[in-house]
């Protein structure tokens, strides 16, 4: 069986910590983007509320179609969900977290950007391969990116999934910094990726990852959401009370405010509120605020953020699934100025999520504790390298992940970068379409597992049953 040319389609598939991305190699654009949230109930829990399952008694929404009291949909029940060991069910893809299910529990299997829990990973998997893609995995060899900083075992794990659990004929593991310089067309080139958990600065050098420059630290969309999350579910000098974050699927009716800024008061399912679990309704709510930041904040571009000229700055009128409507203003920039000065706008009053605790400061790290800027992650991954490639690396910066379609970002990079290395010549490069930038590794494990001599880089099933990790961590 010949794995490249017209023969056999190669599959690419990107976990990330808020999507996972997959498709066929050589396309433009992945055929699946879901959720790498995944819910799970027990059968205790499901019993316990079956009759909550029905809602108003016949399993239909009494106010919009949007929020159907259904407990699983077709496609989710069946291939969208994997029971898991006794009593657990995962419900996975669009079908899983986004349908509100009584007693549904939600967690996500990635952590500090490593797949750290196999099963629900292997079921996502399953599901779009499956039912996504509608293929059959025995036909065609796989892709997978993985961080720089994987580990021995998340790899083992994803090995035992591909091969054990799918019977796939070949697989080959990308790094995600050298797929993303490879979708600039740049063989070298510092990749900063700003993600949903992690920001990271990857140095690539004739396609091969500097491991000596790679720098972490959990400053994303994730950290973000969750200061925002406080903001608004606490009063402010703007507003004198809490906002509910209500999602829709929590929602009975919108009664619509009469003046901008008042205070809502939408009729919630009551049916719904008593099975509604902590880990759902907070990802739903952490959902709303994340539509809200990739609608409204902005970095200012040009001097940094500053309270006293806060309020002269453009505003934009957002509402709230609630019925919540604003006109914001410095809560904008606010925020988003964490990404290049944590120090003085990272409030530490409150816990962090307890994912992003995990990252351990370190000479290839930086803790929350910790927090630098962006600019100053880029300038600590070029130092770390040796003298003779920096230039080539300054004149290669690629900028990807969805938290770097924040509008301004990449204007500040540029000021920040000049002033932090005045005498060097600087370059960034960051793709125009927003699909580029977000899913960039996949893009580029497109392209180089569509090309004619990738056949070669394989790792075969027989090869895998025959040497078992060890052939899989040569072909690095």
């Amino acid at each position: 069986m010949v794995y490249n040319g017209d023969e056999v389609s190669a599959l690419v598939v990107d976990f990330g910590s808020a999507t996972t991305r997959a498709g066929y190699a050589g396309e433009d654009t992945p055929r699946v983007v879901c959720p790498s949230f995944y819910g799970y109930t027990t059968e205790e829990a499901s019993a316990s509320t079956s009759s909550a399952a029905n809602g108003d008694g016949d399993g239909h929404a009494t106010n919009g179609d949007d929020v159907s009291m259904e407990p699983a949909p077709e496609g989710a029940e069946g291939a969208g969900s994997k029971q898991k060991g006794a009593g657990r069910r995962f419900y996975v893809g669009d079908d899983g977290v986004g349908v509100w299910r009584p007693g549904m529990e939600v967690d996500n299997f990635m952590l500090d950007g490593v797949v750290n829990d196999p099963e629900p990973a292997a079921a996502l998997l399953h599901h779009i391969l499956r039912d996504r893609l509608c293929v059959d995995p025995t036909e065609h060899p796989l892709m997978l990116t993985e961080p720089a900083w994987n580990t021995p075992k998340a790899r083992q794990a994803l090995a035992e999934m591909v091969f054990e659990g799918e019977g796939m004929p070949a697989l080959y593991f990308g790094s995600s910094g050298v797929l993303s310089a490879f979708a600039a067309g740049k063989p070298t080139a510092l990749v900063l990726d700003v993600g949903y958990a992690n920001s990271s600065a990857v140095p690539v050098v004739d396609g091969y990852a500097l491991r000596a420059g790679t720098m972490r630290q959990p400053l994303g969309s994730s950290l973000l959401v969750s200061q925002l999350h406080h903001h608004f579910t606490n009063p402010s000098r703007d507003r004198a009370f809490p906002l509910s974050l209500l999602p829709r699927q929590l929602i009975a009716k919108r009664v619509p405010t009469s003046e901008i800024g008042g205070r809502p008061k939408p009729i919630v399912r009551d049916d719904r509120a008593p099975h509604t679990t902590a880990s759902w309704k907070l990802w739903a709510e952490n959902n709303v605020v994340e539509g809200w930041k990739e609608a409204c904040t902005e970095v200012v571009s040009y001097k940094g953020f500053d309270f006293q000229t806060a309020n002269d700055l453009p505003r934009v009128l957002y509402e709230l699934p609630d019925g919540y409507t604003q006109n914001y203003s410095e809560e904008r920039y606010r925020f988003s100025e964490m990404l290049f000065d944590p120090k003085n706008y990272f409030d530490q009053s409150f816990e962090p999520p307890a994912t992003l605790r995990v990252t351990p400061n370190s000479d290839h790290s930086h803790s929350l504790k910790d927090l630098v800027s962006l600019s100053q992650l880029v300038h600590d991954s070029i130092m770390s390298c040796d003298v003779d490639v920096r230039a080539a690396l300054l004149q290669n910066i690629v900028v990807v992940g969805n938290t770097s379609l924040t509008r301004g970002l990449i204007e500040r990079l540029d000021v920040e970068l000049a002033a932090v290395m005045p005498s060097q010549k600087i370059k960034i490069h960051s793709p125009t379409i927003p699909f580029e930038r977000k899913y960039a590794s996949w893009v580029g494990g497109s392209v180089l597992a569509s090309l004619g001599t990738f056949h070669q880089l394989w790792v075969t099933k027989d090869e895998y049953e025959e040497h078992g990790m060890s052939i899989v961590n040569q072909s690095e």
